[in-house]
């Protein structure tokens, strides 16, 4: 009589579906510890980045105040010199002019680039 040959009872051999759950907890694994790494790795940039750019706003408010106070010194230089209604219009011109230059060198590179 024919008898039906089953494989003995192996702790190591899963089924099919077995395997397919167990990878895809590995997967889930895998994927938790994936975020939790570029997480870490954003919060040591953001906090690396942080002294830096608070630095660079207050180096740009410091030259801001610069830049008036040379705004301010050109207009007093030009009111000793002729009317102060006159020294506002030419020091209005002179930052005018000096701004449309900015913005046509800058339109004519932004036109340049790929």
């Amino acid at each position: 009589m024919l008898q039906r040959n089953n494989p003995p009872a192996d702790e190591s051999a899963d089924t099919l579906g077995g395997l397919f759950g167990r990878a895809r907890d590995q997967a889930g694994d895998w994927l938790r510890a994936e975020v939790a790494l570029y997480r870490t790795i954003g919060i040591e940039k953001a906090t690396a980045w942080k002294l830096p750019i608070a630095l660079l706003a207050t180096a740009l408010f410091l030259g801001h105040a610069a830049l008036l106070e040379l705004v301010a010194t050109l207009f007093v230089g030009l009111a000793q010199l002729m009317n102060p209604a006159l020294a506002g219009l030419i020091t209005v011109l002179i930052l005018g002019g000096t701004a449309a230059i900015l913005v046509k060198v800058a339109l004519a590179r932004l036109k340049d680039m790929p």
